[in-house]
């Protein structure tokens, strides 16, 4: 009976912050043999953040393409659940990488029904953003204070032996979008509250405007920003004991997400969609187990992104030169894989 009454009190509460914020978002458009590419920083936050989205794309005879940048293998507490250990070893965590890496696998066969083209880069969980301020040229690449390795180590990855270097990322980011020439650009908002989704933002901003230049502006593909942790407990839901239904209401950007001249455009589902990414997502068990509320928050009836423009990607250079002088007046005191503010 408490369990019903809590479901119905977040849904009444979603649906009242909802109400004024009906006209704000846009509805997103998706046109004919669209070409999708979603990059994810870790195994489950390509199906987090545009299960729905890739959905709709095939529906409309379009082609699908994930890459995910880490094994995400450093999360401590959750390995500690699972192993039953207090101490872990390196072992450990490669091998709770090597799960997730299998994870995304299961989830992408059962979203594209072996049609989406998953790239697992497999580089270490926390790397992305020291890649990007403090780890950037071919000589210093960053080592994992987790696993050990300053290099892929895992045989599922694309290319096991790159050294985890920012530069290797972003060519290897410039190399997929040219390949691809993708239509469509989903990666996680720079405003993230989370060192590898913030970062890898900026590596796809970096990325889209190197792609953009070698192809003298030939190119325009839309760019969508999504968002996957934010303060004040967003989404609402996710810190309940209990993972709850919320599949029948919306989810929408948090007010307090700065718009930045951005378009907010959403993609409404249908009851059969939202089943299927919510299957997608049982796929990823070891984060069911961790955190099956906050993977729940994120079954609704729509996915909505920040729209940028493509002059958004132009500077993206200087704003990471000024990111990387910045750290090195931090170095006593890095950022590592903690949630961070990029305000």
């Amino acid at each position: 009976m408490f369990r019903k009454l809590l479901v119905t009190f977040f849904t009444v509460l979603i649906f009242l912050s909802s109400i004024k914020r009906v006209y704000a978002e846009q509805i997103l458009n998706i046109g004919h043999r669209e070409r999708l590419l979603v990059l994810a920083p870790h195994p489950d936050d390509e199906t987090l953040s545009a299960a729905e989205l890739i959905l709709k794309v095939f529906e409309n005879g379009g082609t699908v393409r994930t890459a995910v940048i880490t094994a995400g293998d450093a999360y401590v507490d959750a390995i500690k659940d699972a192993t039953g250990k207090r101490k872990l070893s390196r072992t450990d965590f490669l091998n709770y990488g090597k799960q997730r890496l299998e994870e995304s696998k299961k989830a992408a066969k059962l979203l594209g029904k072996g049609f989406i083209h998953l790239d697992l880069f497999g580089f270490s969980d926390g790397a992305i953003y020291p890649m990007l301020v403090s780890h950037w040229g071919y000589t210093h690449p960053e080592k994992s204070e987790y696993t050990g390795y300053s290099h892929v180590p895992y045989v599922e990855a694309e290319d096991k032996g790159v050294a985890q270097e920012g530069k290797v990322l972003r060519n290897q980011l410039v190399e997929i979008l040219k390949s691809t020439k993708p239509t469509m650009i989903v990666f996680p908002d720079v405003m993230e509250n989370d060192s590898d989704h913030a970062g890898l933002g900026m590596f796809a901003l970096l990325a889209i405007n190197e792609w953009i230049e070698q192809s003298h502006n030939s190119v325009n593909p839309r760019l969508l920003a999504y968002l996957i942790h934010w303060q004040h407990d967003w989404p609402p839901g996710s810190e309940t004991k209990e993972p709850l239904d919320l599949s029948a209401t919306p989810l929408f950007l948090p007010h307090d997400l700065p718009l930045r001249g951005m378009t907010r455009t959403c993609i409404n589902l249908n009851p059969h969609e939202i089943r299927l990414k919510q299957l997608a997502l049982a796929e990823y068990q070891t984060q069911q187990r961790a955190m099956g509320s906050f993977l729940a928050a994120f079954v609704r009836n729509n996915e909505c992104f920040s729209e940028l423009k493509l002059q958004d990607t132009v500077g993206i250079h200087n704003v990471v030169k000024q990111w990387q002088q910045v750290r090195k007046s931090f170095d006593s005191h890095p950022i590592s894989r903690k949630k961070i503010w990029v305000f």
